[in-house]
């Protein structure tokens, strides 16, 4: 959800930004991983970040991507402290990292927060279940063409062409797709004109063209 937590907490942000550690991540390090135990929440404050989850058959399911004023690692901390998800940055990436105690604390002085947060967890859930429906009704090249088009939004900086910086083993994972298919639906996209495919980036040529093909 865009409108991240500082804008919640208002005046009130510059005391708490005080209280957080900040972090920076090289690009493709873990931030965190799926299964350990976490006590901090990260607000993204520069780069992208991938979320992704592994199934017991050892397939990756690649949930979102993450950008500036978004906030990963957060069920952990309000629910039982496992990490459910793997958080890895697509490029340079900062973090201020929020403390279990000292969320405790805001809660406590601003009951609002837990509005915020309730927010956040609702529009993940939302987000996850538009995905599943995807995987479960829609065509490959759709899907492919959809995952897509939500990186161009994670990755927008106003600039032409729009340059997505992930693989695309992270587009499959995104489409829930093999990445031979995936593949596929990239190319006959590129042959169309759509898009340039790079080393670890694509370039997206037409976009009117690629909402019509994810629609």
């Amino acid at each position: 959800m865009r409108g991240g937590l500082m804008e919640q907490l208002g005046p009130a942000a510059v005391n708490w930004r005080k209280q957080m550690h900040r972090c920076r991540f090289q690009r493709r390090e873990v931030i965190f991983h799926q299964g350990e135990i976490g006590d901090t929440i990260h607000l993204i404050e520069k780069g992208r970040v991938l979320v992704e989850v592994s199934m017991a058959r050892g397939d990756v399911a690649a949930l979102s991507v993450r950008w500036p004023g978004d906030i990963v690692g957060e069920l952990a901390v309000v629910g039982d402290g496992r990490r459910t998800a793997r958080v890895t940055a697509l490029e340079a990436t900062e973090t201020l990292a929020l403390t279990r105690q000292t969320l405790a604390e805001l809660r406590a002085e601003d009951p609002a927060v837990d509005g915020y947060f309730l927010k956040v967890v609702a529009d993940k859930l939302s987000q996850s279940t538009d995905q599943l429906v995807d995987v479960l009704f829609a065509p490959v090249e759709t899907r492919v063409m959809r995952a897509l088009l939500r990186l161009v939004a994670a990755f927008d900086r106003g600039v032409h062409p729009a340059v997505v910086k992930v693989r695309q083993c992270d587009i499959a994972a995104m489409a829930g797709s093999s990445r031979q298919s995936a593949n596929h639906a990239l190319k006959l996209a590129e042959s169309d004109g759509v898009l340039r495919i790079g080393r670890g980036r694509i370039e997206i040529l037409d976009l009117s063209r690629l909402q019509i093909l994810a629609r």
